[in-house]
């Protein structure tokens, strides 16, 4: 009897350490893609305050406190495509912002998307497609939508953007032709992404 109780109080701790230790770093984009995170890190995700949220131009993102090891800590607040915490999926905004924070993805698919920060340097701004490559910086503020590329890239969700993703759907294309979207639209914009998400399963 005795045995068996330390047998079975054995698998329940093996089990326990593993689930504490499950691996919830993803590294790059593909790691992100095949739903295979590479390394494990222990911290807290930390919803910013109401005061942090107004100082950022009203982006309710996080940030990771408390990481161990913390040899880790630049890698993870700078470096990594993003983190996972429990199902939900946070991208790391620093690689394509320069800004510290991370954004919860709102749905993973062909096309996934999030809200987040506004970049605020011109070679930011550019490669995100808020600003010409000719056109000098932009002062911008709030909350700004997002879609990651099928290969990875991370551009601003614009209605042309959205219209050029979906131009090879007619229902879709035709439908956006008719409706008024502003920049202000985000969830708008992204229902039109969720549907052509559900079309390319």
């Amino acid at each position: 009897m005795r045995k068996s109780q330390l047998v079975l109080l054995t698998v329940a701790i093996s089990t326990l350490t593993i689930a504490q230790t499950q691996q919830n770093v993803f590294e790059t984009f593909e790691n992100f893609k095949s739903n295979q995170p590479t390394d494990y890190v222990e911290f807290k995700l930390k919803k910013r305050t109401d005061g942090n949220v107004f100082m950022t131009g009203g982006i309710t993102n996080y940030r990771l406190k408390k990481i161990l090891p913390k040899i880790k800590s630049e890698k993870l607040t700078k470096k990594v495509w993003g983190v996972l915490v429990d199902d939900s999926v946070y991208i790391n905004s620093y690689p394509y912002s320069k800004i510290i924070g991370f954004n919860k993805i709102i749905e993973k698919g062909y096309y996934s998307y999030f809200i987040g920060e506004p970049a605020r340097l011109k070679d930011e701004q550019s490669s995100l497609g808020i600003i010409k490559p000719d056109e000098p910086q932009k002062a911008v503020c709030c909350k700004t939508s997002y879609v990651i590329l099928p290969h990875g890239e991370v551009k601003w969700l614009t209605r042309e953007l959205l219209s050029e993703l979906i131009k090879d759907n007619h229902e879709l294309s035709t439908e956006l032709k008719g409706e008024e979207i502003s920049q202000e639209d985000a969830h708008k914009m992204f229902d039109y992404l969720n549907r052509y998400n559900e079309i390319k399963k």
